[in-house]
C-alpha cells in the first residue's frame, strides 16, 4: 500500500514539474532536422559508401517526427491557421515514411531511389513551411 501511493506521488510530481513543448523546442527539432537533412545530402555529394551519412541523417530526422507525433500542435500555430494542424501531422506522417525508405534504399546501394526519397522528404518540409510558417 505504502509503495502504491509512493509511486503515485512521485508520478503526480513529475507531471507537476513536466516541461511543456514550446517554442525554443520547436526551433531545437526543426535545426535537428536541417542537419539530419545535411548529412544526407552530404551522402550524396560525397558518395557516402557504407551508408552510415543516410542513417546518421535520418535518425536524427526520424527522432524529431517521433516527438512531434506527441505534441498536440494545434496548440502552437497560430490563431488563423489552428485549422492546418492535420496538414502539419500529414506531413510529418510522410516524412518518417520516406525517410524509412531512403535508409533502405541507401543501405541496399538504390542511390537514386534514395535520392527520390530525398526530393519527397524536401517537399514534404517546404509545403508544411509555406503552410503553416506564413
Amino acid at each position: 500500500m505504502k509503495k502504491t501511493i509512493l509511486l503515485i506521488s512521485i508520478l503526480l510530481c513529475g507531471s507537476l514539474f513536466a516541461k511543456k513543448y514550446d517554442q525554443i523546442d520547436r526551433i531545437s527539432d526543426m535545426q535537428k532536422m536541417e542537419e539530419g537533412l545535411s548529412y544526407i545530402q552530404k551522402g550524396f555529394l560525397y558518395r557516402c559508401e557504407t551508408g552510415a551519412c543516410f542513417v546518421k541523417g535520418g535518425n536524427m530526422i526520424l527522432e524529431v517526427a517521433k516527438t512531434l507525433e506527441t505534441q498536440e500542435m494545434e496548440y502552437f500555430l497560430p490563431e488563423q491557421q489552428k485549422y492546418a494542424y492535420k496538414f502539419g501531422e500529414k506531413s510529418a506522417k510522410m516524412i518518417d515514411l520516406y525517410v524509412k525508405d531512403l535508409i533502405g534504399s541507401a543501405q541496399a546501394g538504390h542511390i537514386e531511389d534514395a535520392l527520390e526519397d530525398y526530393n519527397q522528404i524536401l517537399r514534404q518540409c517546404n509545403s508544411c513551411h509555406m503552410r503553416l510558417r506564413k
